[in-house]
C-alpha cells in the first residue's frame, strides 16, 4: 500500500519517471523513511532534492504532522535559534533544512540540539519532537576540513545519505517529465497545449540540462506560454537548448536542410492531430489538399498511417 501510494505520488512530481537511476532513488526513500534517522539529501541544484524531503516526509510515520522548511541560506545567523523556536509547529513532523552549510557557529550548535531531540533552551521551551531532513548542493566534508562547519553536526546530519542524481544520468525520464510538465503548465496558464513535436524532444534530449529538472520546468513553461497552438516546437524553446540540438548534427545542416525539417515536423504534427485525415491537416495549416500533397510525397510521408493513431 505504502510503494503504491508513493507511486501515485511521483507521478506528479519531479521524481517521476522510470530510469534506474531514479528508482533506486525511490526505493532508497521507502527504505528511510519508517526511520526517525536523519537524512541528507545531496545532489545539483534543481534534481528534487526538496520533492525528495517531503516524499520521505509523505512516506513516514509522522505524514499527518507538518512538514516545515528552513532555509538556512537566506537567513542571518543571530535568526537561527529564534526562527527554530518559532517553528515549533514542526513538533510530530519533520523540521527540513536547506543548505544547513551557511549556518554559522551559533546556527549549528542549534541545530545540533534540535538534531539529538533537545533544543538550545530546553529549560524554557522544552523538548522538541521533530525528525530532522537536510539538503545540500555543497561538499559539506570541504567545509568540515577547513573548521567552518561542526564535524559533529555533519555526522548527525548523514545518518543516511541519498544522492538525487542529475536529470544528465537519467535522460530516459525527459519524456515522461516533459509530458508531466506541459499537462501541468497548460492547466495553470489555460491552454490547449498537449505535446511536444519530435524535432523539440529530440533538442531536449540533446541538452546537458545544467539546471537539471527545475531548468527544464522553466523551459517548458516558457514554450506552453510562447506558443498559440496546441504543439510545442523547437522554435519555442529556450536558445540554449536549441543551440545544443543544432550543435549535434555539427554544424553540417544548411538553411534548405533545416527548413525542410522544420516543414516535416509540421507535416506530421497536423497528421496526428487530424488522425490523417488529408482535409483536416490542411485546414490546420492554412493551405490546400493540393499543396499538402505535394509536400507529403516530398518527404515520404503516408498519412494512413496516423489513421489508426489516437
Amino acid at each position: 500500500m505504502l510503494r503504491r501510494s508513493l507511486l501515485e505520488h511521483h507521478r506528479v512530481s519531479d521524481l517521476a519517471g522510470d530510469s534506474r537511476a531514479i528508482r533506486r532513488v525511490r526505493d532508497q526513500i521507502l527504505q528511510v523513511a519508517p526511520s526517525e534517522a536523519c537524512v541528507l539529501l545531496r545532489g545539483e541544484p534543481g534534481t528534487g532534492r526538496a520533492r525528495a524531503a517531503r516524499s520521505i516526509h509523505a512516506a513516514s510515520a509522522r505524514a499527518s504532522g507538518p512538514f516545515v522548511t528552513l532555509y538556512c541560506a537566506a537567513m542571518p545567523d543571530a535568526e537561527v535559534e529564534t526562527q527554530l523556536f518559532g517553528l515549533r509547529r514542526a513538533d510530530g513532523g519533520t523540521l527540513f533544512l536547506d543548505e544547513p552549510g551557511h549556518l554559522g557557529w551559533v546556527g549549528q550548535a542549534t541545530v545540533l540540539a534540535v538534531a539529538r531531540g533537545g533544543t538550545a533552551s530546553e529549560h524554557a521551551h522544552g523538548a522538541s519532537n521533530v525528525r530532522l531532513l537536510a539538503s545540500t548542493a555543497a561538499p559539506l566534508e570541504s567545509a568540515v576540513s577547513s573548521g567552518a562547519f561542526r564535524q559533529d553536526l555533519f555526522e548527525q546530519l548523514a545518518t543516511v545519505t541519498l544522492r538525487i542524481p542529475p536529470l544528465r544520468e537519467r535522460k530516459n525520464d525527459l519524456p515522461v517529465l516533459t509530458a508531466l510538465f506541459v499537462e501541468r503548465c497548460a492547466r495553470e496558464y489555460v491552454r490547449r497545449v498537449d505535446r511536444v513535436s519530435d524535432r523539440a524532444m529530440d533538442m531536449l534530449m540533446h541538452y546537458e540540462w545544467p539546471g537539471n529538472v527545475g531548468e527544464l520546468r522553466r523551459a517548458i513553461e516558457r514554450a506552453v506560454v510562447l506558443t498559440s497552438g496546441s504543439v510545442i516546437h523547437h522554435h519555442h524553446l529556450p536558445a540554449v537548448v536549441q543551440d545544443a540540438g543544432v550543435a549535434d548534427t555539427a554544424g553540417q545542416v544548411g538553411l534548405s536542410e533545416a527548413l525542410d525539417v522544420y516543414e516535416k515536423d509540421l507535416l506530421l504534427d497536423a497528421l496526428r492531430r487530424s488522425r490523417g485525415v488529408r482535409s483536416e491537416a490542411a485546414r490546420r495549416l492554412l493551405t490546400s489538399e493540393r499543396v499538402l500533397g505535394y509536400r507529403l510525397r516530398k518527404h515520404g510521408i503516408d498519412p494512413r498511417q496516423f489513421r489508426a493513431a489516437g
